[in-house]
C-alpha cells in the first residue's frame, strides 16, 4: 500500500483537549487545530501557500512538528502550538518527512530519501545530529516510538511487501539497520502503519491480508514471529487503517 506509507492528513493528541491534523479545505494542505469535541477549528500554516502536513505534537504539547514543501523541497519544521516561529530542522535536496517525538521530547524520528528511497532516520529535536537506522535498497517508512522511548517500530519493504519491524534507535555497529533489529510481521500482503498501546505490550498496525485494509493487533515482543497470529479487530468492507491508541491517563 504505497500511497498510504508517506501520508500528510494524521493527528495526535497532545493535552487530550487539542487535536491536530492536516486538512485540504482551503484548496492547500495546511495544519489546523481544533478542540476535542472538533469546535474552534483553526489553520496554523495558512500564512504559506506551500503544502504542509504530518503534524505530531511534542510530549509537552508546547510544538507541532511538521513537514512543508514551503522552501521549495518537503522538509521537516516545528513550530509552536500556536503557529507561531515555524522553524526549518532539516535541509536536504531530498525529501524528508513524517516527523515522530520520541516520549522525552529530546528527538524526532523521521523518513528522508536523500539516500535515494525512503529511511529512518533520527535527529535531535533541534535538528542537529541527524543519523540514518536504515540502510536498505527497499523503502523504510512510518516510524513509531515505544512509549518508554527506548525502540521504534517501522514498516519496511525490504522482503517484497510491508512488513512491521523494530530495532533501538541507536547504531553502534553502524550497519544502517538500528541495533537489535526484529521482525515482528511475516505476510504476503502489507502490514503498515504501527502504533504501540501505552503500555508497550501490544501493536495495532493496517493490513490487507484478508482481501481489505483492516486494523490487526498483535504482541510487541513475539516469541517466535511465525506463530504470532495477530488479532482481527475490523472487518468491514470499506477501507480501515491509521490506527492510534488512548493514552492511559488523558490530563484535563
Amino acid at each position: 500500500m504505497q500511497t498510504e506509507r508517506r501520508e500528510v492528513a494524521s493527528w495526535i493528541w497532545s493535552d487530550g483537549r487539542k487535536i491536530a491534523f492536516a486538512s485540504r479545505r482551503n484548496n492547500n494542505a495546511d495544519v489546523w487545530v481544533m478542540d476535542d469535541d472538533g469546535s474552534d477549528q483553526t489553520p496554523l500554516t495558512n500564512d504559506n501557500p506551500s503544502f504542509d502536513g504530518s503534524p505530531a505534537w511534542s510530549p509537552t504539547g508546547d510544538q507541532i512538528a511538521f513537514q512543508s514543501f514551503r522552501d521549495g523541497n518537503t522538509e521537516i519544521y516545528t513550530m509552536n502550538s500556536e503557529g507561531s516561529t515555524p522553524t526549518r530542522l532539516t535541509n536536504n535536496p531530498a525529501s524528508d518527512a513524517l516527523p515522530a517525538w520520541s516520549p522525552n521530547g529530546d528527538k524526532i524520528a523521521f523518513v528522508s530519501r536523500r539516500d535515494g528511497n525512503d529511511e529512518v532516520y533520527v535527529m535531535n529535536a533541534d535538528g542537529s545530529e541527524q543519523t540514518r537506522l536504515t540502510n536498505k535498497s527497499a523503502s523504510d517508512s512510518q516510524p513509531n516510538w515505544s512509549p518508554d522511548g527506548t525502540k521504534i517500530i517501522f514498516a519496511s519493504l525490504r522482503d517484497g511487501d510491508d512488513e512491521l519491524y523494530v530495532m533501538y534507535p541507536v547504531d553502534d555497529d553502524n550497519d544502517g539497520n538500528g541495533d537489535n533489529l526484529v521482525q515482528l510481521t511475516d505476510n504476503q500482503v502489507g502490514d503498515f502503519q504501527p502504533a504501540w498501546s501505552a503500555d508497550g505490550q501490544k501493536i495495532t498496525f493496517g493490513s490487507d491480508r484478508h482481501g481489505n485494509f483492516e486494523i490487526y493487533m498483535m504482541n510487541a515482543f513475539p516469541e517466535n514471529v511465525t506463530t504470532n497470529e495477530p488479532q482481527r479487530l475490523t472487518n468491514n468492507p470499506a477501507l480501515d487503517f491509521k490506527a492510534d491508541w488512548q493514552p492511559v491517563t488523558l490530563p484535563r
